[in-house]
């Protein structure tokens, strides 16, 4: 071990912006002393030891030196224990930056960096999920929360972020008890048809009721789990049942007939789910009527589906002249005037 103390002290005082006079003011002490220490001219008195450590943040044997293939033997027993605490970080990110600066590249330094990130990452993400499963069992039927669990718990197969599993097992049991909770059952089935699960996804739509606007959403997630297993026809069965005036359902099978390539099915529904409202119009539809013709190469009736969102925006939502939605329609509507006039 190299007890040269005061090089420590200096990267330290450097990392958090201290000077010397303000890290002598708070030990009591001259600043030539603490200058005297990281010029390697003296050490400091073994009882100011713990102070340092707590000016700095760190813990006491942090403020010693050794070898990097020992901080790095550190640093990757942390990550097989998976303990990276915000102290842990912060010693190996100190740890890493300094090795970096002498050779910034070496990319096993790099490959550690990355991970004590992730690692960290999973870390906090594990203390928000706790926290928002509590939230849970508090306001069960506050859709937003269980949105930042899915966030947090679920959506990627990588274990740094864990996987649609844990969301599942977590949150089934509350779509269950409250089966109107329209957007939990998105994500449940949408988790579920990833994992392949799909006896459950239905039987899950078996308990089900949707009301209002999101009257006939059952009828797509039931369409969904049929695609996702290998069954197109009954997929669209299905969808047969949505009524042309339910403007969610036309929309939502807008976007599905979008997906797969079925382009006239997805006009036909966007302009369904358009003439279904009544004013104030909602206008994602027309978004992606507009993106659509123009992916088509039709010029004219993406222009149209722009016009038409610079009407309904005028007129029912009172939106200025120079408000930023308008000005992305009339920019778009600028470029396929030149596409048009090409």
């Amino acid at each position: 071990m190299d007890i040269n103390l005061g090089r420590i002290i200096k990267q330290l005082r450097a990392e958090q912006s201290v000077t010397q006079e303000e890290l002598a003011e708070y030990l009591g002490i001259s600043f030539q002393a603490v200058s005297k220490w990281e010029t390697g001219t003296t050490l400091p008195d073994i009882t100011l030891l713990p102070k340092l450590a707590a000016f700095f943040g760190v813990r006491i044997d942090e403020l010693f030196s050794v070898s990097h293939d020992d901080e790095l033997e550190r640093i990757d027993n942390m990550l097989k224990r998976e303990t990276i605490t915000d102290q842990n970080f912060s010693y190996a990110k100190r740890v890493l930056d300094g090795i970096l600066r002498e050779n910034p590249d070496d990319t096993e330094a790099i490959k550690r960096y990355a991970k004590i990130y992730l690692s960290k990452c999973n870390t906090d993400m594990l203390s928000a999920g706790k926290m928002l499963e509590r939230a849970m069992t508090i306001s069960p039927l506050d859709e937003e929360i269980f949105a930042l669990y899915r966030s947090v718990r679920g959506g990627s197969e990588y274990k740094y972020h864990s996987d649609n599993d844990w969301f599942i097992r977590v949150c089934e049991p509350y779509a269950h008890k409250f089966p109107g909770n329209t957007n939990l059952y998105r994500m449940l089935i949408e988790a579920m048809v990833s994992k392949k699960y799909f006896d459950r996804a239905e039987a899950l739509l078996e308990v089900a009721y949707f009301t209002g606007e999101n009257k006939y959403i059952k009828d797509i997630l039931l369409g969904d789990v049929a695609m996702a297993k290998g069954n197109p026809t009954g997929a669209k069965e299905i969808w047969k049942r949505i009524p042309k005036d339910d403007w969610l359902g036309q929309y939502e099978l807008g976007e599905r007939f979008n997906r797969l390539n079925e382009y006239e099915n997805a006009i036909e529904s966007f302009k369904n789910a358009y003439i279904a409202q009544t004013a104030p119009h909602k206008i994602d539809m027309l978004y992606s009527l507009a993106f659509l013709y123009k992916k088509l190469g039709r010029y004219e009736e993406a222009k149209a589906e722009w016009e038409l969102v610079i009407t309904t925006l005028r007129k029912e939502y009172n939106e200025p002249e120079d408000s930023n939605d308008i000005q992305w329609a009339k920019n778009e509507i600028s470029q396929l005037v030149s596409f048009i006039g090409s």
